[in-house]
C-alpha cells in the first residue's frame, strides 16, 4: 500500500511538473510551496493557480523586468517572488471588481467613490509583421498606439515595445489572424498606476466627487486660463507619500538617487488609510464636503511625507512600484502641519500635488 501511495505521489509530481512547464522536480516543488506559504493554498490549489496564471498572460497582472527590479528587494523580503507578487496584485484587482459588480445598494458616501472599471494596457513587442511603429499604426490605427519603449526581451536582446490598450490588443490579434501567418505577438500586461488628469475638471481629486455642481469648473474659469493643477505633464510636482515610499531607503533605491531623498513633513485631508492584503496601506476617499456638511462626518486627515518628483522618469518608477492597484489623483498637500491646526485643515504652506489612491479590494 505504501508503494502505491509513493507511486501515486510521484505521478502527481510529474503531472504538476508538466503542467507548470518545469523540468526540475525540486524547482516545481519549491514554487508550489512558496505559493502555499504566501496565499494559504493547498498544494493542488497552488499548482492550479500557477498553471492558470501562466496560461492567461493577457488577463493577469504582469510586471516588466524593469518594474520588478525596482521593487524586488522590498517584496522578496516579504516572501514574494515576481510571480507571487503579480498574483497578489491580480487578486486585489479582481476582488475589487467583483465587489463593485455584486453591490447594488450603497450609502451616499460609498456611491460617490465607486470607481469605474479600470482600462487595461499592454506592452506589445514589435516583431514579425509588426516590426516597427509604422506597420503597427497601419494595422490598428494611429490612435491605438501610445508610447514606445526601448528595452530587452527575455533573452536579453534589444527590443522595442509599444503601449496599447485592450482594444488595440484585440485589433492586433485580428490583424495577425487575417494575415494567416504563424506568428504569435508578445503582449505583457503593463501593470502601472494610471495617471489621467483632466484638463477641464478637477477629476480625479482625493475625497471630492468632481461631478457635483459645487466642484464643477465654469467656462469663465477656463477662459481665464486657470487650468486645474497639477497638469498631466507638469514637472516638478509634489507627491504625498504615506506608506513604504515615505521610507528614505526605499525611495533612494527606487529612483536610484545618489543622495538621501529630501522629504517634507506633510498631511492631506479628504482621505482615510485602510489596508489590503492584510498588511499594505491603502489610501481611499473619505467623506467629501457635501457629505460632511450634511452628516457631520469628520474630514479625513492622513499624515505622511511630501517629495518633489523631478520628471516623468521618476514618476514612472513610482507608478510601476505601486502597480495598477493604485491610481494617481490630485490632492492638496499641507506642508509642516501642526497638531493644534489639525481641525481646521492645518497651518503652513498648501501646495497642489498628487498621491496614490487605492482602487482594489480593501480588507474588512
Amino acid at each position: 500500500m505504501e508503494d502505491l501511495d509513493f507511486l501515486e505521489s510521484m505521478a502527481q509530481a510529474a503531472i504538476q511538473m508538466d503542467s507548470l512547464g518545469i523540468d526540475d522536480a525540486k524547482a516545481a516543488d519549491d514554487m508550489i510551496r512558496r505559493w502555499q506559504t504566501v496565499f494559504g493554498y493547498s498544494r493542488a490549489e497552488a499548482a492550479q493557480q500557477i498553471e492558470e496564471k501562466r496560461r492567461d498572460l493577457g488577463g493577469r497582472v504582469t510586471l516588466s523586468a524593469e518594474a520588478w527590479e525596482a521593487i524586488s528587494a522590498d517584496k522578496e523580503a516579504q516572501g514574494y517572488d515576481k510571480e507571487t507578487y503579480e498574483h497578489a496584485c491580480w487578486l486585489a484587482k479582481t476582488a475589487g471588481s467583483s465587489s463593485r459588480q455584486a453591490s447594488t445598494t450603497r450609502t451616499a458616501v460609498q456611491k460617490s467613490h465607486v470607481a469605474p472599471p479600470r482600462p487595461a494596457y499592454f506592452l506589445l513587442k514589435l516583431d514579425g509583421p509588426l516590426s516597427d511603429v509604422a506597420s503597427l499604426k497601419a494595422a490598428i490605427g494611429h490612435g491605438a498606439v501610445t508610447k514606445t519603449f526601448a528595452g530587452q526581451d527575455d533573452s536579453g536582446s534589444p527590443a522595442t515595445f509599444c503601449r496599447v490598450d485592450s482594444l488595440g490588443r484585440d485589433k492586433v490579434l485580428a490583424y495577425i489572424d487575417a494575415l494567416g501567418v504563424s506568428f504569435s505577438p508578445v503582449f505583457v500586461r503593463d501593470s502601472k498606476a494610471e495617471k489621467s488628469l483632466s484638463s477641464f475638471s478637477i477629476y480625479p481629486t482625493l475625497g471630492i466627487d468632481s461631478t457635483l455642481p459645487q466642484h464643477r469648473i465654469g467656462s469663465s474659469w477656463l477662459n481665464g486660463f486657470r487650468l486645474p493643477l497639477p497638469k498631466q505633464d507638469q514637472y516638478p510636482v509634489w507627491y504625498f507619500f504615506y506608506g513604504t515610499l515615505a521610507q528614505p531607503e526605499v525611495l533612494k533605491r527606487l529612483l536610484r538617487l545618489d543622495h538621501e531623498p529630501a522629504y517634507r513633513k506633510a498631511r492631506l485631508f479628504g482621505g482615510v488609510l485602510k489596508t489590503w492584503g492584510g498588511k499594505y496601506k491603502a489610501l481611499v476617499d473619505g467623506a467629501d464636503d457635501a457629505v460632511r456638511l450634511s452628516t457631520s462626518a469628520p474630514a479625513g486627515v492622513v499624515k505622511g511625507s511630501a517629495f518633489l518628483v523631478q520628471d516623468e522618469e521618476q514618476e514612472d518608477a513610482l507608478c510601476y512600484y505601486e502597480t495598477d492597484c493604485y491610481e494617481v489623483v490630485r490632492c492638496d498637500v499641507h506642508m509642516d502641519g501642526d497638531e493644534e491646526n489639525e481641525k481646521d485643515n492645518g497651518g503652513g504652506e498648501v501646495v497642489k500635488g498628487l498621491t496614490f489612491r487605492f482602487v482594489g479590494e480593501l480588507d474588512c
